[in-house]
């Protein structure tokens, strides 16, 4: 008997148990095909009007040329978060160490965007604000996408901290790093030649 593709609703669901936060996204960056879903769904939800606009989206993927490697990119709501350093004290982390930008209070100076090693915090020129992967209140739509359209792999999971040896997850961050320093520094001499 076949069996049918399980729907985005009846997906197993982890976020049901009501324990929705003190979670961070975890990715699988070897298993990323590049297909970008969970940029467009993220793009689709933060538009408010259901268009794609992937400049919108809090979840990016970078495509590594040289490695031929996909690398979603988002807010990994860091234990000592370096971009707190607004001078408008519009970034804040809450008890769950979930970091938020408190829109009323930006004023677009783009320091935390600077000061992000990992290049997850993003600006919107029309707003003329910073914004961010917010966990989409515990329970991240791009995670959601990506297991339904690709149950197998698991690229992105949301889970608790406790679920990495604290060294395991600070290799993959200095290797996320690197990798964005990389890119920024190739853009730049390209930009510059």
């Amino acid at each position: 008997m076949k069996q049918r593709a399980k729907s985005f609703k009846d997906a197993d669901d982890p976020y049901r148990s009501g324990e929705r936060m003190g979670h961070f996204i975890g990715i699988a960056y070897d298993k990323c095909c590049g297909c970008k879903l969970c940029e467009l769904s993220c793009s689709m939800l933060r538009s408010g009007k259901g268009i794609s606009s992937p400049a919108l989206s809090r979840i990016r993927v970078l495509r590594r040329e040289p490695q031929g490697l996909d690398i979603p990119m988002v807010c990994l709501h860091c234990e000592d978060p370096p971009c707190m350093v607004c001078p408008a004290d519009a970034m804040s982390q809450d008890q769950r160490g979930v970091v938020m930008i408190n829109d009323d209070k930006c004023i677009g100076c783009k320091q935390c965007l600077l000061a992000c090693p990992f290049g997850a915090i993003s600006f919107n020129p029309e707003k003329g604000k910073v914004f961010k992967c917010d966990l989409c209140n515990g329970a991240p739509l791009c995670v959601r996408i990506c297991n339904v359209a690709h149950p197998a792999d698991k690229v992105l999971t949301y889970q608790k901290p406790e679920m990495f040896e604290k060294s395991i997850r600070t290799r993959a961050f200095e290797r996320i790093a690197n990798s964005v320093m990389q890119s920024r520094v190739e853009l730049a001499s390209k930009v510059k030649g």
